[in-house]
């Protein structure tokens, strides 16, 4: 098969653009917070838009960012005074990472935050990535990110979830799981969470139309009061908030 080329990415971004989504719409309405879908689009472009067999869809950036801003507002609410930690498991090209950065950075409060990114491809290696951006030539992490950034204030980790969980103790506020798509870790990963959330932090998850992931989430319903948000026949979230 020939690399994408730049008309290939195009297309794709530009079919996925026009794509209606009224139950994401529906979603931040409940959670009183919107992505800027201008701002979303620019970043989703590099970020989020692989040429595949299956189209890409960035909407998970959306309910990352609604979701976080919620969990956040309400943090500022209650004058939480200690610093907050965003986990996004699953890097890939950055774009959920970011969006969480974004949430952060506008919650228009003075709670003091670092968002972490892990996944098991090393962020300073030149590979394909999947990109518009790498059409003149691989790129690293922070290379395919240069248009963004606010990148540069997450924190990018060669590691798997698991591994940085378990390395990790302390609070994590708000995480977003994307990593390996196997029930067995996602069990894992979510569980690793749970012992890491108070009341009220949140677990969101990717995958569920996949039926080991979904076995898998379901699994943690003892920690997690859970929200299921179906947007295509192959693509489903889970927003999960601690009990």
């Amino acid at each position: 098969m020939n690399p994408p080329t730049a008309e290939d990415y195009a297309n794709a971004f530009e079919a996925e653009r026009k794509r209606e989504y009224p139950v994401i719409e529906q979603f931040e309405a409940r959670m009183g917070y919107a992505l800027d879908r201008q701002k979303m689009e620019a970043a989703a472009r590099v970020l989020a838009c692989p040429v595949k067999k299956n189209p890409p869809c960035w909407q998970h950036g959306r309910v990352i960012y609604s979701s976080a801003m919620r969990r956040l507002a309400a943090l500022n609410e209650a004058d939480y005074a200690h610093e907050v930690r965003l986990l996004d498991i699953g890097t890939a090209k950055g774009f959920s990472a970011l969006c969480l950065r974004w949430s952060l950075s506008d919650t228009g409060c003075c709670i003091a935050g670092t968002v972490y990114s892990v996944d098991v491809i090393d962020p300073s290696a030149r590979i394909s990535r999947n990109t518009v951006a790498e059409l003149d030539g691989l790129k690293t992490l922070a290379e395919t990110q240069a248009d963004f950034p606010s990148c540069l204030t997450i924190t990018f980790e060669c590691i798997s979830g698991i591994d940085w969980l378990q390395a990790h103790p302390e609070r994590i506020h708000v995480a977003f799981v994307d990593g390996k798509h196997t029930g067995n870790v996602v069990a894992r990963e979510g569980w690793l969470l749970s012992q890491r959330q108070e009341p009220g932090d949140l677990a969101i998850f990717d995958d569920l139309h996949l039926p080991d992931i979904a076995k898998a989430v379901n699994g943690l319903r003892e920690y997690y009061s859970l929200e299921r948000i179906d947007v295509l026949p192959n693509r489903a979230y889970a927003v999960g908030i601690r009990k």
